[in-house]
């Protein structure tokens, strides 16, 4: 994907004809990591990879393993989405664990050593996730104490050593500043027409730090069992009580339900109509996989109402605005909300709490329905999103709810109703990434000395400052007439709403004698 900013055609695998992505491939990217679509076909130039890539193995055995329950919400109770049937968990591997990596290169040009180092200089500057559900804080990683090493094969002697040893990369040479003198080579080229939409054209990082404003608590039931309490603080490492975290997946459904709200409010309020509604509906509820049920996620209607396969490839004009930034089952999310560790004051601060629910006939304590929580009093934690090629909609769309995390709008973990995980957003800042100042998004010059990291150039603008509303205006401006001019054309319309038909019936407006 950077090669394209690199001067190089784009890979076969990035365009959008569906009879070159078979063919054989003989771009930069290719010639580096072997062909794509190899074949001995007369006239083609496939060959294998000239890079080798090992088996990264984690330095630390002692590293356990920790299990993570997770739960979708349903958009219209607020409570576990039963009929979704989202209750999952999963094993993952604590932050810092370290891996060794190594690469072999053999026989590799100038062009393809500056291949390789921007993809690194992109992993070194902590703009990498491996594995599975990165989108939802999984899979961060930077890239720590790189050293480039050659051996010279034209000797006997050094031939011989090769052969020889099993560790042959410990007889080589380290050449210092490799990294920086491929990287001072490169030479950006600006976006051309027909550039595949997936080729980077810059990013946005929001950083900042969520204060809860009184107890937090997201619940580990492997901290829970082993503190013998019913509900404890999610850990990054097993038994280690000075590092709690949120997770992205949880902060990253607080943040889209949030969004899907301020949508459709937006929608709500424009619309005269039910039947109105359900044909311009900006948000679907991803847990609903009911097709006929209110907020229908856009896979179910593709699925049961388009009969659309779940491997056809589907555009924009098949999903939600909320689908298209946040992701779904039939596309990836190019927004990025990693797991937040703890920042606060050390040793955090624990509160035990105790709760009992009332018999509402005799006014006592209802049986067996006594439990009793360990919070987090007050914890910080430090938040960071990551959004690739942001629209200008989209960072309209961001920072709406960024305005309202920062105002304190929304609640996090468990115990929402019962006051726990109130929280704030502060001293937070954007940092845009671009490779031409034509990257840039609309309304936000380039600065005069802008900063460096890897081959990207970047403007950082401080949260809640005049420059921030300033340039946030505009953006606010074009989410919403994006909102305005959304309507359902290849996506199937909902069949049902929770409050069009429903509030006016519960709620009537009484006019005199007529309602």
């Amino acid at each position: 994907r950077l090669a394209p900013r690199l001067g190089h055609a784009p890979c076969k695998v990035l365009t959008a004809d569906e009879r070159e992505k078979f063919r054989s491939c003989s771009c930069a990217v290719c010639h580096l990591f072997g062909d794509i679509n190899p074949t001995d076909e007369k006239g083609t130039q496939s060959a294998s990879s000239r890079i080798l890539v090992f088996n990264a193995r984690l330095q630390n055995d002692t590293t356990h393993a920790l299990i993570r329950d997770g739960v979708g919400i349903d958009r219209i109770t607020g409570a576990a989405a039963r009929a979704g049937s989202v209750k999952f968990d999963l094993e993952v591997l604590p932050a810092g664990a370290e891996f060794d990596i190594r690469l072999e290169l053999r026989d590799t040009n100038e062009e393809d050593e500056q291949l390789l180092a921007a993809v690194l200089s992109e992993w070194q500057e902590g703009r990498a996730w491996l594995g599975g559900r990165v989108a939802r804080g999984l899979g961060a990683l930077t890239l720590d104490n790189l050293e480039y090493k050659t051996l010279d094969l034209n000797t006997s002697d050094s031939l011989m050593t090769f052969l020889q040893s099993d560790e042959p990369w410990s007889q080589s040479t380290i050449q210092p500043h490799w990294l920086k003198t491929r990287l001072q080579a490169i030479n950006v080229r600006p976006v051309e027409d027909g550039t595949p939409p997936t080729v980077p054209r810059g990013w946005l990082i929001i950083e900042g730090v969520l204060q809860a404003e009184g107890p937090l608590l997201t619940n580990d039931t492997m901290a829970s069992g082993a503190s013998g309490f019913d509900h404890a603080p999610l850990l990054t490492r097993w038994g280690d009580w000075m590092h709690p975290v949120l997770t992205g997946a949880g902060l990253r459904g607080v943040l889209r339900s949030h969004a899907e709200r301020l949508a459709r409010s937006l929608t709500t309020h424009a619309v005269s109509d039910l039947d109105a509604f359900l044909f311009k509906c900006p948000a679907c509820s991803p847990v609903e996989n009911r097709p006929g049920a209110p907020l229908a996620s856009c896979d179910a209607l593709l699925k049961n109402v388009a009969k659309l396969p779940s491997d056809a490839l589907v555009s924009d004009d098949h999903l939600c605005l909320a689908c298209q930034l946040f992701g779904s089952t039939r596309r990836g999310s190019h927004l990025i909300v990693e797991d937040a560790p703890y920042a606060g004051e050390q040793p955090p601060k624990l509160k035990m709490f105790d709760f009992l629910a009332i018999d509402r006939f005799t006014g006592g304590g209802a049986e067996h329905l006594k439990f009793d929580a360990l919070a987090l009093w007050r914890p910080a934690f430090k938040l960071r999103l990551y959004l690739e090629n942001p629209q200008a909609w989209e960072l309209g769309w961001l920072a709406l709810v960024l305005r309202d995390l920062e105002e304190g709008w929304l609640s996090v973990g468990f115990g929402a109703a019962k006051g726990f995980g109130r929280v704030k957003l502060r001293d937070w800042k954007a940092t845009f990434g671009y490779l031409t100042p034509e990257d840039l998004p609309t309304g936000l010059d380039e600065p005069d000395t802008p900063g460096q990291s890897g081959i990207f150039k970047t403007a950082e603008v401080q949260g809640n400052s005049d420059e921030w509303r300033k340039v946030a205006g505009d953006w606010v401006k074009a989410f919403h007439q994006q909102v305005s001019s959304f309507e359902r054309t290849e996506l199937p319309k909902l069949a049902e709403d929770s409050y069009f038909g429903k509030v006016d019936g519960l709620y009537p407006v009484l006019k005199g004698d007529k309602q």
